[in-house]
């Protein structure tokens, strides 16, 4: 069979999907020597492959339900969702296709489609070498889709542990080579990644210019932040250690011994971006169009993830951005609370609520001295700025609504979707205040146009930098307090206390990565390679208010949501899906999920 033919169902699948910025094909059919014919086309294939990058940090499950529901910092509203079989124990291997129905957890899907994801990319990679063009455009597509299908990996590690590495296409009407193919080990398949997005770097600027025919772009910064990214998960106590979580744990799910070292390459790839002048924490004085834009205000940090003058701001190393009809598209109405028009589907838990400091003392507001009145929100004024710009809490004023999810209030239950309001916390992070559904000025356009996606952030590197430093210096650093101060100075709120301990250090750190990165598909994975998943879950409730409550009739007592979720020790990693094992006996399913009796795994 000709290569061009059997090439053709991966294209058949490759050209399509291309919105906006993304130059959509003629047609879905071409074959290989059209899609590849000139430079121009070549473009078009790599930028359907940028457009798998919709969705938050790359969560591509269905209606982007966040990935933080499904651990101890939300949940999901309404029912059925894929958030609640992960949150109480109820997924097995075999659980939708992942990107399909509300209910459909990314377990064999993710795998499945990820590789589909992988070979787009190779099949670019092996045949954009004919195109007819300047060889200069050529080498930085190379380098962008090599950066890709590095990142699509980096994500099934962070997921499964080692995987089976491809760097080539493989014939759709002939998988043999793949019959009995083992998953590479965990350090092998670490560090395949990290080499290729190395390679990657050398051919890629470090930064973009914010137009709208670059966002997205890949860049070197991007690429070292993948590393930083990779290179954290690996040194955590999940995957670096001689005594992993479960006796059947073998390399290819960790490294089956502790090396401090490997701490040192976080640092090292985290310092390839930071050491970069071109990027920075953002400061009130960069924003002169906004006179409120000043420290101690919730709504400097908004704009972090909501920008109406689409700018590309220093803190931003590499972001997705959905469109449609050629306008920013609005956040997904799932998402939005009912005073919007939205499911209210994305609910903060009480526990995430009470991680935020007070301002601007920086006391918890469980400490006896802060000052925490539990029924009097003061508009957030008296609580770390990020609190009100995260979380919409009872009786929160926005520009352009005011929430309320009690008894009879606007975001109550009462709105026909029994199961939507839980806690009486509705995510805020990516709602745009200035815009509302019920606005009849709005045009119909949306709440939060103009919505920005990161995918990596400088605010993130930041930490994954001082949490590796942190584990090399038997006390911390200077350098480790730098890090951390500056992303909570840049919000108003006070320094660390000095002369921590390591472990105190640690655990500042892990509580500001909770605060900062809220509801950015972190907390999921960071309880997983922490190893604290089983404590922070397991038995425990999801809390929230006592929504069936009028305000001033029992709303604020604090009950516990549905029921007690449940960890267990097979929950650290994905399951391989049935499915895939059968074809190919040789794929180890992962520790502690049900085996195969016909397969040797």
């Amino acid at each position: 069979m000709k290569k061009k033919n059997y090439l053709l169902l991966g294209l058949t699948l490759l050209l399509c999907s291309c919105q906006d910025y993304l130059d959509k094909p003629a047609s879905n059919d071409m074959d290989i020597d059209k899609a590849f014919a000139t430079v121009i086309e070549a473009k078009k294939v790599m930028n359907d492959i940028y457009s798998e990058m919709y969705g938050n940090a790359y969560n591509v499950t269905a209606r982007g339900v966040i990935y933080d529901c499904a651990a101890d910092d939300g949940i999901g509203g309404y029912a059925p969702l894929w958030t609640d079989k992960v949150q109480f124990g109820m997924w097995t291997p075999d659980d939708g296709g992942g990107d399909g129905e509300e209910s459909s957890i990314p377990t064999i899907g993710y795998w499945k489609n990820t590789y589909k994801r992988i070979r787009k990319a190779n099949l670019f990679l092996e045949n954009v070498d004919r195109a007819q063009g300047a060889e200069s455009d050529k080498v930085l597509m190379k380098a962008q889709v090599r950066f890709l299908r590095a990142f699509f990996y980096e994500e099934l590690i962070r997921r499964f542990g080692g995987v089976i590495i491809l760097d080539h296409s493989v014939n759709p009407n002939d998988y043999a080579e793949l019959i009995n193919q083992r998953r590479n080990t965990f350090e092998e398949s670490v560090e395949w990644v990290c080499s290729e997005l190395e390679e990657a770097a050398r051919n890629l600027p470090s930064n973009v210019v914010a137009t709208p025919n670059q966002v997205g772009m890949a860049t070197s910064a991007a690429c070292y932040a993948c590393i930083a990214r990779l290179r954290l998960q690996a040194a955590s106590p999940l995957f670096n250690t001689d005594t992993p979580v479960s006796s059947e744990y073998t390399d290819i799910q960790c490294y089956m011994n502790y090396d401090k070292s490997r701490w040192a390459k976080v640092v090292e790839a985290c310092k390839m971006v930071m050491n970069d002048p071109t990027y920075s924490l953002d400061s009130p004085l960069a924003e002169p169009d906004d006179t409120k834009l000043e420290l101690g205000t919730w709504e400097y940090y908004y704009r972090k993830f909501v920008d109406r003058q689409f700018k590309y701001t220093p803190e931003i190393i590499w972001l997705s951005h959905p469109t449609i009809d050629n306008r920013w598209e609005g956040i997904n109405a799932q998402w939005r609370n009912r005073t919007e028009n939205g499911f209210h589907w994305m609910n903060g838990s009480y526990q995430l609520a009470m991680e935020f400091e007070m301002y601007p003392s920086g006391l918890m507001p469980s400490h006896p001295e802060s000052g925490y009145d539990l029924t009097n929100a003061k508009q957030g004024k008296d609580r770390d700025p990020r609190f009100k710009a995260t979380l919409a809490f009872p009786g929160a004023v926005y520009d352009k609504y005011t929430y309320q999810p009690w008894a009879g209030g606007s975001d109550s239950n009462n709105h026909g979707w029994a199961e939507a309001v839980l806690t009486g916390f509705c995510l805020q992070k990516y709602i745009d205040p200035m815009f509302s559904d019920s606005d009849p000025n709005n045009g119909g356009r949306g709440n939060c146009r103009r919505n920005f996606t990161r995918i990596f952030g400088l605010s993130e590197l930041m930490l994954n930098f001082a949490e590796a430093q942190n584990e090399l210096d038997a006390t911390p650093s200077q350098a480790v307090y730098d890090a951390v101060n500056k992303i909570r100075n840049r919000v108003g709120m006070p320094d660390l206390p000095t002369d921590l301990t390591q472990d105190q250090m640690r655990k500042k750190i892990w509580h500001e990565r909770r605060i900062e990165l809220a509801f950015e598909d972190f907390r999921f994975f960071d309880i997983r390679r922490w190893r604290i998943a089983e404590e922070v879950m397991n038995g425990k409730y999801i809390q929230g208010y006592d929504v069936p409550k009028p305000h001033d009739g029992g709303f604020y007592n604090i009950v516990n949501v549905k029921r007690p979720m449940i960890f267990l020790k097979k929950d650290y990693l994905f399951p391989l899906g049935t499915s895939e094992i059968l074809m190919n006996p040789a794929l180890q399913q992962n520790p502690n999920w049900p085996k195969l009796s016909t397969a040797t795994n």
